[in-house]
């Protein structure tokens, strides 16, 4: 019996520990925190889950060493107080409780692995016990019968286990009557989504200087927000009244690196074009200024936004000891707006050059854990520490992100003004957004990239000096290509920056990656359609989640619609290119 408690103790521990961490994660971040993905947007490096989890780590080492300390004392006291006592039996008995342990474990996994099939609430409460995971992940090894790599347990399911050429995200073959991937029927030839591929970049006629201020973490309704009867963003909000203002933009992605990429290069994935914003400009004649408070090569060569031929270029890893973040780490590392004002302000002072400019200016102060040290209380003296955020902080958390949004919107005046000083140009041309927005527990979740949802994917677009049509919605591929338009009008022809509506216009979003996502989404200005691969419902606006056979005429039409418009943007990434190595 001291045997059995002993090894039960020592059994036992880490799964307690292991829950604990999840119970804990779900709690901060939402039911829908999606752990792999996560790992996978951060380029599968261990280090950057750490440099995010390291001060949420102490309690759950505390207790992993108090339950060590726990059983070394309860082994001590047996060896001291029980004659005869040995931690573990002898051989013979040692061999009898291995073949108990591995029936135990056999019966074990058929019933979790009836409840996990059976029960989509057995299903999602399972995933996050990490007993549940071993157990799905063994019998889903067991159950690939045809080598696709997905067997009875996997989300999305295999809808053909004994066909190895059929399987989730497998790439549709326009018209040959199958439907590789067993979502939305076979892809018709005739169906083609937006291009992915840019014109070529046409001579400019207009060469005015051109600020672009990328945001991070920046939400849509901080514009014209109060806080106390304090405006939150009153340069932000001026230069909207000045300009204009888009009210439905969106990003298609949750995370920066894919729309940063999305910005600059005009595109969804990377293709034969390695052209970005920066060449465009340079082609023209521009002078190029790179100032990012993040790591530029964040995401790698597939979100390469062309940087390193800026013609000036700095950024969070030129100096990582300046950096308000406890890592150095790609996804991690972040300069305060002091430093790049700092850096902007000398290059403008130092600038000797007289070609148009085009200056690009990064500020990442509002991303989690939403306050340093540099931030002042401009509208609130919230400065709620990042180890207690949670949900039951709702209030001081949101006056907390909202006064680090004034110090970055201060950040933004202070720029132009440095610009102003030192070029003498008032009217510079301006395009300020951001590269998603940010969930404060508004709809159950902390952070970003993990639903399509108007918190958590609209953003705000503001344009001054420059003739650019917002053609709304607006995703972040329209920008490029609005841009080298506006400056191609002849002077003296260029109409004022105005938004107009395409009814019949929509914005791809996807969670995840785009070949193998959570969920994929088309955001028009009717509302919002979404399909989630791992429980295989469809949503429109205004209906519940429901199955694609539950869906009536209309709605399966947008679901059919939404299922091809993937299809197709998978397939042209298969299309011969040179990053294929």
């Amino acid at each position: 019996r001291p045997s059995i408690l002993t090894v039960l103790a020592i059994a036992i521990t880490p799964v307690l520990v292991i829950d604990f961490i999840n119970y804990q994660i779900h709690s901060y971040l939402g039911d829908a925190f999606d752990f792999a993905l996560t790992f996978e947007i951060a380029g599968r490096n261990a280090r950057e889950i750490y440099a995010v989890a390291a001060t949420h780590l102490v309690a759950p080492i505390a207790l992993l060493a108090a339950n060590l300390a726990f059983v070394v004392f309860l082994i001590w006291m047996f060896k001291r107080y029980v004659p005869g006592w040995a931690p573990l039996p002898k051989a013979p008995g040692l061999a009898r409780v291995g073949v108990e342990i591995a029936g135990v474990v056999l019966v074990s996994s058929i019933a979790t692995g009836m409840a996990y099939s059976s029960s989509e609430s057995l299903e999602q409460a399972l995933s996050k016990k990490p007993s549940g995971d071993a157990v799905v992940a063994i019998l889903e090894r067991l159950t690939d019968l045809d080598g696709d790599g997905y067997g009875v347990m996997q989300r999305p399911r295999d809808p053909a286990p004994f066909d190895g050429q059929i399987f989730p995200f497998a790439v549709e073959i326009p018209g040959n009557g199958i439907d590789e991937n067993g979502v939305g029927g076979d892809l018709p030839v005739d169906v083609r989504p937006q291009s992915n591929t840019m014109s070529p970049v046409a001579t400019w006629n207009n060469r005015p200087d051109v600020i672009f201020i990328l945001l991070e973490s920046f939400r849509a309704d901080l514009l014209g927000a109060s806080y106390e009867e304090k405006v939150v963003t009153p340069v932000l909000t001026s230069l909207a009244q000045t300009g204009t203002s888009a009210t439905a933009a969106y990003s298609h992605n949750g995370f920066t690196a894919p729309s940063r990429f999305h910005l600059f290069s005009g595109q969804l994935f990377k293709s034969n074009d390695d052209t970005t914003l920066i060449d465009d400009f340079k082609v023209n004649g521009y002078e190029v200024g790179y100032f990012s408070a993040q790591d530029a090569a964040l995401g790698g060569r597939a979100f390469d936004v062309g940087f390193s031929r800026a013609d000036t270029f700095y950024d969070a890893q030129v100096e990582p000891d300046r950096r308000y973040t406890m890592f150095a780490t790609p996804a991690s590392i972040a300069l305060p707006y002091k430093v790049i004002i700092e850096k902007v302000t000398a290059y403008l002072a130092d600038r000797k050059s007289n070609r148009p400019l085009f200056l690009y200016v990064n500020f990442q102060d509002t991303h989690f854990p939403y306050h340093n040290r540099y931030v002042h209380n401009l509208i609130s003296d919230a400065a709620l520490p990042r180890s207690r955020i949670g949900p039951d902080r709702v209030d001081e958390l949101k006056a907390t992100y909202l006064n680090t949004a004034a110090n970055v919107d201060m950040a933004v005046g202070e720029v132009l003004s440095a610009f102003k000083e030192a070029t003498g140009n008032a009217n510079p041309g301006i395009i300020v957004t951001s590269d998603h927005g940010e969930s404060l527990y508004d709809d159950g979740y902390l952070g970003h990239g993990i639903a399509l949802n108007d918190i958590q994917t609209q953003i705000p677009l503001i344009v001054v000096n420059l003739p650019v049509l917002i053609e709304e919605p607006f995703g972040q591929i329209q920008l490029r290509k609005a841009i080298g338009k506006s400056l191609s009008h002849e002077p003296g022809t260029e109409p004022a920056p105005h938004a107009v509506t395409s009814p019949s216009a929509a914005v791809f979003q996807y969670l995840g990656g785009l070949k193998r996502p959570r969920q994929i989404g088309l955001k028009s200005m009717s509302g919002r359609t979404i399909y989630d691969f791992r429980t295989g419902l469809f949503y429109a606006s205004g209906t519940s989640w429901r199955r694609p056979e539950q869906l009536s005429e209309t709605d399966a039409r947008a679901f059919r619609s939404l299922i091809h418009h993937w299809e197709h943007l998978v397939l042209s990434t298969r299309l011969p290119s040179r990053h294929d190595g």
